[in-house]
């Protein structure tokens, strides 16, 4: 930056300041419904192609997770409602569940996203609160 800020000065008066970039359009939005082991629910408002994991985060009791590349199989949840609005399983989310043995009813929260409304799902572990139950 230049002393002063006379560079953006000059632009300013020869008519070349910054023209306002254009912008992504926004993303649709949905409500998705996360039933907790303790039998309480609560909708979040997830935007297309967010996780279950990261809606979830937006509620009182988060999916759990115990990994950062998807191996772990902590985040798995029942789908009860909307399957036709979330992402199908791509080959590593199978490849991992096969792994470490997650039934094959359940997704993987960190893999599963959001593209539809209607998705209803039962959280298995809450975070801070871990139980896996196959």
């Amino acid at each position: 930056m230049t002393p002063f800020g006379i560079r953006k000065r000059i632009k300013s008066l020869l008519g070349m300041s910054k023209v306002a970039e254009p912008q992504a359009p926004a993303r649709p939005t949905y409500e998705v419904t996360f039933e907790c082991p303790d039998g309480s629910d609560y909708v979040v408002t997830a935007k297309e192609g967010d996780s279950l994991v990261l809606a979830a985060g937006r509620g009182p009791q988060p999916i759990s997770t115990g990994c950062t590349d998807s191996t772990c199989g902590t985040c798995r949840v029942d789908v009860l409602a909307g399957a036709e609005s979330l992402t199908e399983p791509d080959p590593h989310e199978l490849k991992i569940k096969a792994d470490v043995g997650v039934p094959d009813a359940q997704r993987l929260g960190c893999q599963t996203g959001v593209f539809g409304p209607g998705v209803r799902v039962r959280i298995t572990n809450v975070l801070g609160e871990e139980l896996i139950d196959p």
